[in-house]
């Protein structure tokens, strides 16, 4: 049966570019972010969508990404100042309650893993990080710092069952990674891509990881 899609509303309020949008884990509420240096938290009123929040003051530069946790009490932002931003609402309004800095240049991703108990973050530095999350999101720790791209790394995501981790770079290649005896190793290298690769994605079970690249269609690895 084929698909049919219709657009039912046209979010405005960014000053400037809209880089990423992400979906609360009830979906009730949908997350943006802009060159503008802010992030938006868009619900429903009745029939309208509308802003419910602006966070400011957290980032000097562009957002590149923003990302709901499991739980659906945190947000992390991934900025082209370097750093990732963790945002909770233990106080009922989101703060800015961490900052994460190490990575030498713009940070491109920042994604949750499934158990929200580690956080994923790559840069332009050609690095991808993995933070265990501390005390109920209150602290964060690098648990490892993987350097195997040799370009700027625009993709980190979580397999959807397990913790394991798939990055995808400006080398055309992915990097997968797994934790063996306490180390973060690089498991695995799925080359084929004729071109950067800027965005990959698991589907629901975890078997396939599809990854997109210049050449304008998308790959799938099993």
């Amino acid at each position: 049966m084929a698909c049919s899609l219709s657009a039912v509303a046209t979010l405005e309020g960014h000053q400037e570019r809209a880089w990423n949008v992400d979906w609360s884990p009830s979906g009730a509420l949908l997350t943006s972010c802009s060159s503008d240096k802010t992030i938006r938290v868009w619900g429903l009123e009745g029939e309208a969508w509308v802003c419910k929040t602006v966070l400011t003051d957290g980032h000097q530069r562009t957002i590149r990404s923003v990302s709901w946790s499991p739980c659906g009490n945190m947000l992390a932002s991934a900025s082209f100042d370097a750093t990732t931003c963790i945002w909770d609402k233990k106080g009922g309004e989101f703060q800015c309650s961490s900052t994460l800095e190490g990575h030498e240049n713009e940070v491109k991703s920042a994604v949750w893993s499934r158990s929200g108990g580690l956080l994923a973050t790559c840069s332009r530095d050609k690095s991808v990080w993995v933070w265990e999350v501390l005390s109920d999101g209150d602290d964060f720790e690098c648990a490892a710092v993987l350097q195997h791209h040799t370009q700027d790394v625009k993709c980190v995501r979580w397999h959807p069952t397990q913790e394991l981790l798939a990055s995808a770079s400006y080398d055309d290649t992915i990097k997968m990674y797994r934790e063996d005896d306490d180390d973060w190793i690089c498991c695995g290298t799925l080359e084929g891509h004729e071109s950067t690769v800027w965005s990959i994605s698991f589907e629901a079970t975890g078997n396939r990881l599809g990854g997109s690249h210049d050449a304008g269609y998308a790959r799938s690895d099993t």
